[in-house]
């Protein structure tokens, strides 16, 4: 897949771009490590589970949004949606900045984690995050499914594209929200080796317990935190809760025959490396 300017199935023109003109990479450059989602692929599940660990390892204060290592020697990590933001929400003006861009002399000297989720499962939670929480618009789900920037086609070409700049990195860790629902434990473990973290099996342990789906809804439902981000549209909508469903293969409890048919020919076009199937396999 190439980069530079290009329409890409009614997608926006400037599809990527390798430059990010603004000042917006400081975090990044401060970084130890960075993590690469699309929008509603368990990133804050991820990262409950992650600060909770790092918390207990380093004896610094847990926060599910952003942790301040200090002089404790946790690595500083950074969370973005990169390419799916340029991609689904930035302005023209800001693609041709490529403010929400990751440039190569960057991403080539850090650390790196990409959480990928199958996209069918992506897109019916982001069409609920848009319809319900962020209310960007009130279209319907069919419509949201084909639509030229939020859609399934754009999901994939984004996963695609991280797969072109990333996979020679020897610093790229490649993780899936399936494979987080299959073996946490193990994946957390892994993960956290990968950023260069210390980490004990009694910590991660204990870090997945506390991430457990039931209490991060039963604390979303509390109003525990004072992060907006982590508070429900419409306490009395479930669909509005940022922490919704938390399954893997939900989609096809939303979807009609034919809908089903259109989103498992676009994952057709996923990269294998994925292990997402066309008919709805697990992923890796």
């Amino acid at each position: 897949m190439s980069s530079g300017l290009r329409i890409h199935r009614g997608l926006p023109l400037l599809s990527y771009v390798p430059w990010n003109l603004t000042s917006r990479l400081a975090p990044f450059r401060e970084a130890d490590a960075i993590v690469l989602s699309l929008g509603k692929s368990g990133r804050t599940w991820l990262r409950v589970m992650l600060h909770h660990a790092l918390a207990l390892e380093y004896g610094i204060p847990f926060d599910p949004i952003g942790i301040e290592p200090g002089e404790s020697g946790a690595p500083r990590i950074v969370y973005t949606h990169e390419l799916a933001t340029h991609l689904r929400d930035a302005t023209l003006r800001n693609q041709l900045l490529g403010k929400s861009i990751l440039p190569r002399w960057l991403t080539d000297r850090k650390r790196l984690v990409v959480l990928a989720r199958d996209p069918r499962d992506v897109v019916i939670s982001s069409y609920f995050h848009k319809t319900e929480r962020s209310r960007k618009t009130d279209c319907s789900l069919e419509e949201f499914l084909h639509h030229p920037r939020w859609g399934i086609e754009g999901l994939v070409m984004v996963l695609n594209r991280w797969r072109v700049r990333f996979a020679a990195l020897p610093h790229c860790h490649w993780l899936s929200y399936e494979g987080l629902h299959r073996d946490p434990q193990g994946e957390l473990l892994r993960l956290l080796a990968s950023i260069g973290a210390a980490s004990t099996p009694g910590v991660v342990a204990a870090a997945v317990e506390a991430a457990r789906f039931d209490r991060m809804k039963a604390a979303e439902a509390a109003g525990e935190s004072s992060d907006t981000r982590l508070r429900p549209g419409d306490a009395t909508r479930p669909d509005s809760f940022k922490v919704r469903r938390g399954r893997v293969g939900g989609y096809r409890d939303d979807l009609g025959p034919e809908a089903i048919a259109y989103v498992d020919a676009a994952v057709a076009r996923l990269d294998p490396f994925f292990g997402y199937g066309p008919t709805g396999e697990p992923g890796r």
